[in-house]
């Protein structure tokens, strides 16, 4: 098992402010093994609780998002 950190879902407004995506599909995927995992959910406040994955720790994992607007996004962490 390994652990990752609570983050926002969030889009970049490109007039220097952010808005946090409530409820939102956030995909997950480990890179290392190419493999797809089970998804995760933004909370109401557009966070994702810190958590656990059943993947080995030093993992590549990229947490993805596509809503459809076509605004999409991706973050890569290495699990700890």
């Amino acid at each position: 098992m390994s652990n990752y950190s609570a983050f926002e879902v969030k889009i970049d407004n490109d007039d220097g402010t952010e808005t946090l995506l409530p409820l939102q599909t956030v995909n997950v995927y480990d890179v290392t093994n190419s493999t797809p995992l089970s998804d995760l959910a933004s909370d109401a406040n557009g966070i994702v609780a810190a958590g656990t994955l059943s993947v080995d720790p030093g993992t590549e994992i990229r947490f993805s998002f596509s809503r459809a607007d076509g605004i999409c996004g991706y973050a890569e962490i290495v699990t700890s």
